[in-house]
């Protein structure tokens, strides 16, 4: 028997990469499993560059993802950013010249590269995450008090309000709990519209299943598994 932690997702700026790379990165119109464990993993000072990382971060990824969108009077909106990396670092420094782009043929250092990244806007957000008890409530007490910073996809993005984590049996109830501490009409629950690991119809799958955020895989290929999702509604939940 599963509980259920459910926690606030609002910033300014969002940004939520599934897929892209390089030097255009679009954003997900809803927050990435990928992105939240990683908010957890910092919260809980999961280091990623640790020979341990894909042990410590298994059990955070095993746990089943739910995100409901908050609705808002205004639109959520797409802002795009203009960025440059690359610039400014000592090519004879081994350490900086890890960060600057190298060119395809012979990995020499390419220099400065233009990138265009996108932001959603004024969104909001509930996040479930379902498991073990335990964990969950490590997970809380960790994001009330994290050992790193959190934010939502980029570091540009930091949240506009506490995350006020609720612990509960269920998900409906977790996801009741949290709303009515944010203080709003109960009524307006069943019409939140969000997406589920859940089992059900209708499920499309998307890269965003974490395995690991550092340099150490060990055995593993890739940092990032597909996963099946659906979109379900608030009154859907048990």
């Amino acid at each position: 028997m599963s509980d259920t932690l459910a926690f606030l997702i609002d910033a300014p700026l969002q940004s939520w990469g599934a897929s892209s790379r390089f030097q255009r990165r679009e954003t997900e119109s809803w927050p990435t499993k990928s992105a939240l464990i990683g908010v957890l993993a910092a919260a809980l000072g999961i280091d990623k560059y640790a020979t341990d990382e894909v042990e410590r971060v298994a059990p955070l990824a095993a746990l089943c993802f739910s995100v409901f969108r908050w609705p808002k009077p205004g639109p959520v909106t797409r802002l795009m950013d203009f960025h440059t990396i690359g610039g400014g670092y000592d090519k004879t420094n081994p350490a900086e010249k890890l960060h600057i782009p190298c060119k395809a043929g012979d990995g020499s250092p390419f220099g400065t590269v233009i990138t265009r990244r996108s932001y959603l806007t004024d969104a909001r957000f509930i996040a479930l995450f379902q498991g073990d008890r335990a964990t969950l409530e490590c997970v809380a007490a960790a994001l009330l008090d994290p050992v790193w910073g959190i934010w939502f996809g980029r570091k540009t993005c930091i949240p506009a309000e506490p995350l006020s984590p609720v612990v509960a049996a269920t998900p409906s109830e977790a996801l009741a709990s949290l709303w009515q501490t944010l203080g709003n009409d109960p009524a307006e629950i069943s019409a939140l519209e969000g997406m589920t690991e859940l089992p059900g119809d209708g499920r499309f799958y998307q890269s965003d299943q974490p395995v690991a955020f550092g340099l150490h895989h060990g055995p593993i290929p890739a940092a990032y598994l597909s996963r099946p999702i659906r979109r379900i509604h608030a009154a859907d939940l048990s």
